[in-house]
């Protein structure tokens, strides 16, 4: 539980009109251009920046409850984002995520770098399905696009504080105005400090703790009458004692004999570990991006060009014991620089975008199992015994697209959208196995038993296909076909040629509405996807390689429905269905890797896929004196999920 406060200079518009008697419209830029919400022909949802303050959404876990068809979780300290049972779990160098996170137009390629960019936001849209055309890469299951708050043309700022139990202490604030004429800047912060919810009983130290802090800053600038300019850097910083690994159930020596052996013990308590060492858990992420808009006669030129720089590490206990046995680290840095260019116009009856893309990245990661060398060689020296397994991933991909919205009549629009998508991947990778002669930490062992290096070039294209029917103003139906497609890889150690790419075909319909003069608002979609060599992890060993399930069927329907039966009274109900499967999928068996005969998955449903979820709010705000009292409530649910 916790107590927050917060205080602000900035005037915050009620969710309602004037007269408080219409559901507000919300302006997004999901098609790369500013559009009411309502006129999109997309499955989408959006959250101005008041309407997270309202939720108490700070971060991706909480936004998933006010979207219908997203799950997230993290593991290890990555992002695990789904949207309709499409999403990410690969804790693996070589792994990408499907759901494409954009934050100012920016794409952030690591997941884990997704959950240090949550704050100070002016609106999060949440796009579903395959968004091929216009995000190309890696955008199969849809895109989560942050958009944060830029520099107001008067000095204005908020803070934000709050208290809770195991003495959480958070806190967010901005602060914004001009610096000269055309020319206004925006600073920022976020962070939270938090005991930990467990101890290591050996140590006497808490786990599961929380240490964190951001910065942002966002520098606009006018040029002339017809563009603009923002400058955005940011930098974030983690360094607290989680992702330990956790001991159920009763002691049994049985069950660990070595550790119980040197005298591992077991804690009474869930929360708790006993481990010789505490785990650690170290992130840092900072990247600059530009943004810059040029309007020449009926034409708006952009472009948008980024940096992201991010490190990694994780340490725990693998043998989950007091006992110095052995230790796991995961470790992974990378660097991406990604440029946009845009143009955009209107020609007669037709809405067209067309751009050209580029993205360079450079990750060196993987894992460690150092066996403790004090129990054969004595005291520890800069020398290690045990497990490396180490690669350097390099990417380059281009593409080219375009999007054409055409007006064939005042209710029939058509669009056509396509994208050409080139990637070349490299890998150099190492693993060595090794309990008797000691390597240096950081250096190649010349006797690795494996040593490798691998290439792949691929192409696709990725068409979209869609019809609007809008009968009257506040009333469109529409229907898309659109195709996903996420490139392969490789796995560390793996001198068999890595995974193939997947793709995904989408077939969809839906409807959006405004009835009773603005009071109620449904939003409602019906989906069919066909999916082919889906790209999933597995657990061998110490490693997660990924390998490709041949196919797989989704489908199901979400609804987001609004009402504001009286004034100040407003009624959400987001519920969501899903069906998903795999109808193809022959898997080696992780617990006994030498069997050759696969273990057959056809039929199981997919991971992070609820059949069955619902999402639902009421709120009613009224005056007091000056200002407004806001009560609000919520109701979420979620049927059964599978993690592997």
């Amino acid at each position: 539980m916790a107590a927050q406060t917060g205080t602000t200079a900035e005037a915050a518009p009620t969710a309602a009109s004037d007269e408080g008697s219409a559901i507000d419209e919300i302006v997004v830029t999901a098609q790369k251009r500013s559009e009411s919400l309502q006129r999109v022909p997309l499955s989408i949802s959006a959250l101005s920046g008041d309407a997270l303050a309202n939720r108490a959404i700070d971060s991706l876990t909480s936004l998933a409850t006010s979207i219908p068809s997203m799950t997230f979780g993290s593991y290890g300290g990555t992002a695990r984002i789904s949207v309709r049972g499409i999403g990410f779990d690969m804790i693996n160098p070589g792994g990408e995520g499907r759901i494409a996170y954009h934050v100012d137009g920016v794409y952030i390629s690591r997941p884990a770098a997704t959950m240090g960019t949550f704050f100070d936001v002016e609106r999060v849209e949440v796009l579903r399905g395959p968004q091929g055309t216009l995000y190309g890469r890696n955008a199969t299951g849809g895109s989560i696009n942050v958009i944060t708050r830029k520099p107001a043309d008067h000095l204005e700022g908020y803070v934000e504080l709050g208290y809770g139990n195991y003495n959480a202490l958070t806190a967010e604030g901005a602060i914004s105005g001009p610096l000269a004429e055309g020319v206004g800047l925006r600073l920022a912060y976020t962070g939270e400090h938090r005991d930990g919810y467990g101890k290591n009983i050996v140590t006497g130290n808490d786990i599961d703790n929380a240490r964190r802090y951001g910065f942002r800053g966002t520098l606009s600038a006018k040029l002339g009458e017809n563009g603009k300019f923002d400058l955005i850097g940011d930098y974030y910083h983690e360094h607290d004692r989680n992702y330990g690994n956790h001991y159920f159930g009763q002691g049994n020596a049985a069950i660990t004999p070595f550790g119980f052996a040197f005298g591992g013990v077991v804690p009474t308590s869930r929360r708790d570990i006993a481990n010789d060492f505490d785990p650690s858990n170290d992130r840092t992420f900072w990247g600059v991006s530009g943004r810059g808009e040029l309007n020449v006669g009926d034409l708006t030129l952009t472009s948008v060009t980024g940096y992201r720089d991010s490190k990694w590490k994780t340490v725990t206990d693998l043998d989950i014991t007091s006992a110095p046995l052995s230790i796991f680290s995961f470790f992974e840095k990378s660097h991406q620089f990604s440029q946009e260019l845009q143009v955009a116009g209107d020609i007669g009856a037709a809405k067209f975008i067309v751009g050209g893309y580029y993205f360079n990245e450079k990750i060196t990661g993987g894992s460690k199992i150092p066996l403790d060398a004090a129990l054969v060689f004595g005291p520890p020296s800069q020398f290690v015994q045990g497990y490396w397994a180490q690669g350097t991933f390099n990417t380059d991909a281009l593409a080219g697209f375009g999007q054409l919205d055409y007006a064939l009549s005042d209710q029939f629009s058509l669009t056509l959208g396509a994208r050409y998508s080139w990637e070349r991947k490299k890998l150099n990778d190492f693993v060595q196995f090794d309990l008797f002669t000691p390597y240096p930490p950081e250096a190649t062992d010349p006797n690795a038993i494996y040593q490798g290096a691998n290439a792949r070039s691929e192409t696709a294209f990725t068409p979209k296909f869609g019809l609007q029917y809008e009968p009257r103003m506040g009333l469109m139906f529409f229907a898309n076909v659109s195709k996903g497609f996420k490139s392969g890889g490789f796995n560390i150690g793996d001198g068999n040629g890595g995974f193939a790419p997947e793709t995904l075909w989408s077939y969809e319909a839906g409807m959006k509405g405004t009835f009773a003069d603005g009071r109620v608002r449904i939003n409602a979609t019906g989906f069919y996807y066909d999916y082919k060599n889906l790209q999933v992890s597995k657990v061998v060993n110490a490693t997660v390689p990924i390998e490709n399930a041949a196919a797989s069927t989704l489908y199901g329907a979400e609804a987001e429905i609004t009402v504001m039966p009286v004034d100040g009274l407003r009624i959400e109900v987001a519920p969501a269905w899903l069906h998903s499967k795999y109808t193809d999928f022959r898997s080696a068996n992780p617990a006994d890797p030498f069997n050759p005969t696969p273990v057959v998955l056809d039929g199981n449903q997919l991971i992070q896929a609820p059949e069955l979820s619902l999402n639902s709010s009421m709120e009613y705000g009224f005056a007091v004196g000056s200002g407004t009292l806001t009560l609000r409530g919520e109701l979420n649910w979620q049927d059964r999920i599978y993690f592997t």
